[in-house]
């Protein structure tokens, strides 16, 4: 379980929404009392799931997101691509700040079963949420998902330091990131474009290995860096130097935070139908 001050931290935090403070503290006794899979938890007009077997790296990764508020920033009318998205939470915060449509990509089965159910009830309510089975390269394909023991560590390039936590491997697609940048700049339609990755590492082949050019009409870029990965921040930022990027502040040390000088103007939420 998290530590109980984390916790209470959590329930303090007002920029949780009141459901999901509630929430914490009921399912924290549902857990005590009957356990189950998965349980449901209320965030704002979303419903996300945590895992029993996997609790405390989903309720560590949800913190991260929506306490620490480590991808802070205004998703009013923006179209968010969410590469690495784990059981949904940075998906959910994203519409919660007022994104009109996410289109999430994760490879790792479990996780995608638990984050297709959450996309699953925003759109039975009218909202936009896709969802993709599949990882994020530089180039499209296949390949070898390495699976850890937590949830939050697969990864198509692991350390060898890994390897001890390997369980398992799982064939998967893999999405060229230029094909993926293009498909939300034309699902935005001159609107808003935020892509936010977390990789596991591989951010670094994954940006590096695609053109600057690829990034036409995205408009903010949050990376989670990685200790392992084979190039730094700073190199991440002078590859966009071209598209058009800076470096902007960013609201956690493990986030690199880069936009646009100059920003489209925001696509109106009252656009949320599909």
């Amino acid at each position: 379980m998290p530590a109980t001050s984390r916790l209470a931290r959590a329930v303090r935090h007002r920029g949780l929404p009141l459901n999901a403070r509630v929430g914490l503290v009921r399912v924290e006794l549902a857990r005590r009392i009957r356990p189950r899979a998965a349980y449901a938890l209320p965030l704002g007009a979303t419903t996300i799931l945590l895992s029993h077997d996997g609790y405390e790296i989903d309720w560590a990764s949800l913190a991260f997101v929506a306490v620490d508020e480590a991808y802070a920033g205004d998703y009013r009318g923006a179209v968010v691509v969410d590469i690495g998205a784990h059981k949904g939470y940075y998906g959910a915060y994203a519409l919660e700040h007022g994104a009109r449509a996410v289109v999430s990509y994760e490879p790792e089965t479990a996780n995608f079963a638990l984050l297709e159910r959450t996309a699953a009830t925003v759109r039975s309510k009218g909202g936009r949420w896709e969802t993709r089975h599949a990882a994020v390269g530089s180039e499209g394909g296949e390949a070898e998902l390495h699976v850890m023991g937590a949830s939050w560590g697969h990864a198509l390039q692991p350390p060898d330091e890994f390897a001890r936590y390997e369980v398992g491997l799982e064939r998967v697609r893999v999405a060229s990131l230029a094909d993926v940048l293009a498909e939300a700049v034309a699902l935005a339609e001159s609107g808003r474009v935020i892509v936010k990755i977390n990789i596991e590492g591989a951010e670094c082949p994954a940006i590096l290995g695609t053109p600057p050019s690829a990034w036409e009409g995205v408009d903010e870029l949050y990376v989670e860096t990685h200790a392992w990965a084979d190039c730094g921040e700073g190199e991440l930022a002078l590859h966009l130097e071209p598209a058009g990027f800076v470096r902007r502040q960013s609201a956690h040390r493990a986030v690199l935070r880069l936009a646009r000088t100059v920003t489209s103007v925001a696509t109106p939420a009252t656009s949320l139908a599909p």
